[in-house]
């Protein structure tokens, strides 16, 4: 019963721990996109072409060896 309750505290200190990292990167993305809005799109054009976000997430976010799996 022991190891049981041993790996179950360990299994959600783990989930907890992905979720904590989660969160970090949804924020650190929103602090991108927010800025990109500011400097890149300055002239008010909020609206972006999905494909035009997704190229410049990719490129921001995702390595270029997992970019090239992912195509």
């Amino acid at each position: 019963m022991q190891t049981q309750a041993h790996t179950q505290a360990a299994l959600q200190a783990q989930l907890e721990a992905h979720i904590r990292m989660m969160k970090q990167r949804v924020e650190r993305a929103d602090v991108w996109w927010a800025s990109l809005l500011r400097t890149r799109f300055e002239d008010g054009a909020i609206d972006v072409a999905w494909d035009e976000f997704v190229r410049l997430f990719r490129a921001k976010f995702i390595p270029e060896h997992v970019q090239d799996r992912m195509e």
